[in-house]
């Protein structure tokens, strides 16, 4: 009886831990969509101690996030510089840390990180840098990314489900050129062609500036046979620049990264008559009703299993792109409008991922659930053969206890970098020097203007300038 007892509270502390970082999540999450970026980063600086010494890493994810889009740069690389360091000391642990996930679920064990995270924290670094002047700490960023590819092809013999990224590579190449690096600016380049025109990750078309870009290197290093090739291939535009013009970059993260939930399969039979319920819990306040339903099923249940699977949901999201417009041209020229391009796909990455992940995470799960359901069926039995009349009815709570915790237990491993947009859109544009007050609307899949905001840069003759901006609308 000892040991039921101490099952049931271990199931008590399981469950009341998740629930405080699934609230907090529920709060972080109406801060994001409201675009409200300094009260999501402060929620988020103060919320250590809900994360806790499992999700460190997801704490520093997401608090350098936010501190990036509330502008904090030199604290955002700073914050992001802990999380590379917690990911390199995971990266080599044995897979047998998650051994004790097998009697509960997957949340009791470090949350690890992914490489596609690890690269897009060197991204947001190498922007942090820019806007803070600092080109050549943003090249090393991008050889980190260089580095993080070709450790994934070699410890994977060339396997690894992410080992190379069309958006990274082409941002690297605009970071690289940025800083004078024209050869690394090159490569990148070429590697990020390859992998819009061949990733079957992302539905992305190669955006015409990237291609631009590689042919005016072409060019620009003397491999005029190349760049004839490329403009064969693909159709190359001429920016219309001139000697006091700089070149304007606006980078948008547009929505949220598509949230996990739970997909709960339960079967339970009472007197010989069996139940079936499958269900998604996509809300806060779903999952904690949800968790009282099972229970009450569970502990009444003669027999009970219950199997809980992760699963992505998109938000909706009413933004597709953007446009931009100059509002104080000084001589009045009228320009053409400017329109984004979608250059990164982070939520259909996420969502692929998690599908090549899905075949382990199903066998590792039905194992779990099954050893469950047997342990508990062995201990009621050996209860039940030591009943007498003093005991009567004890096997029957046993049974219901254990089958309260398991369905307290079990549930899926939801954790993600969830600060992440779900895309990135940009715009490349050739502005006089000077200062310009822009002004962004942003539209909806059918080009209907859905809200309008404006922006302030300062663009120097033959330089790049970098802007970032954020948008959400449910």
């Amino acid at each position: 009886m000892k040991k039921l007892y101490f099952l049931l509270i271990f199931s008590v502390f399981v469950f009341c831990s998740c629930s405080s970082l699934n609230g907090y999540y529920s709060k972080l999450e109406k801060d994001m969509m409201a675009n409200h970026a300094a009260q999501a980063q402060s929620l988020t600086a103060s919320s250590e101690k809900t994360y806790g010494n499992k999700n460190k890493l997801l704490y520093y994810l997401d608090l350098g996030l936010l501190q990036h889009i509330s502008q904090k740069y030199q604290e955002s690389n700073a914050t992001f510089e802990q999380a590379k360091q917690i990911y390199d000391e995971n990266y080599t642990k044995s897979i047998s840390a998650g051994t004790i996930s097998l009697f509960s679920n997957d949340t009791v064990i470090p949350y690890y990180g992914k490489p596609y995270e690890m690269a897009y924290v060197n991204f947001f670094c190498a922007l942090n840098y820019i806007l803070q002047g600092q080109d050549n700490e943003a090249v090393v960023e991008a050889r980190q990314i260089d580095n993080l590819f070709k450790k994934q092809v070699a410890d994977t013999s060339g396997k690894a489900f992410y080992a190379d990224d069309p958006f990274i590579r082409y941002f690297m190449g605009i970071v690289y050129e940025n800083a004078g690096y024209y050869n690394d600016a090159l490569v990148s380049y070429k590697l990020a062609l390859k992998n819009y025109e061949h990733s079957n990750d992302y539905n992305l078309q190669p955006p015409q500036d990237l291609i631009s870009s590689l042919y005016y290197l072409y060019l620009k290093l003397g491999f005029s046979q190349e760049a004839n090739d490329l403009k064969q291939q693909y159709s190359v535009t001429t920016p219309a620049q001139k000697g006091n013009y700089g070149e304007l970059i606006i980078v948008n993260y547009n929505g949220l990264s598509p949230k996990k939930i739970d997909h709960i399969i339960e079967m339970s039979f009472y007197k010989a008559w069996p139940y079936f319920t499958s269900a998604k819990i996509e809300s806060h306040e779903q999952e904690q009703a949800q968790k009282v339903i099972s229970a009450v099923q569970a502990g009444f249940s003669d027999s009970y299993l219950k199997i809980a699977f992760p699963q992505y949901e998109r938000y909706d999201n009413r933004v597709s792109s953007f446009i931009v417009e100059e509002v104080n041209f000084e001589n009045k020229e009228n320009l053409s409008q400017y329109k984004s391009f979608e250059a990164s796909d982070i939520g259909t990455l996420l969502i692929n991922a998690l599908q090549d992940e899905t075949s382990a995470i199903h066998a590792k799960t039905i194992a779990r659930a099954v050893g469950r359901f047997v342990l508990a069926k062995v201990v009621t039995d050996q209860v039940r053969q030591h009943e007498n009349k003093d005991t009567y009815g004890l096997s029957i709570l046993a049974n219901s206890i254990l089958n309260i915790t398991n369905s307290l237990l079990e549930k899926a491993d939801k954790r993600s970098w969830r600060t992440l947009p779900e895309e990135i859109n940009m715009s490349r544009i050739y502005l006089p020097e000077g200062i310009h007050t822009l002004n962004i609307k942003y539209l909806d899949s059918s080009g209907n203007t859905v809200y309008q905001d404006q922006i302030v840069v300062h663009v120097e003759k033959n330089k790049k300038t970098f802007a970032v901006t954020k948008s959400f609308k449910s």
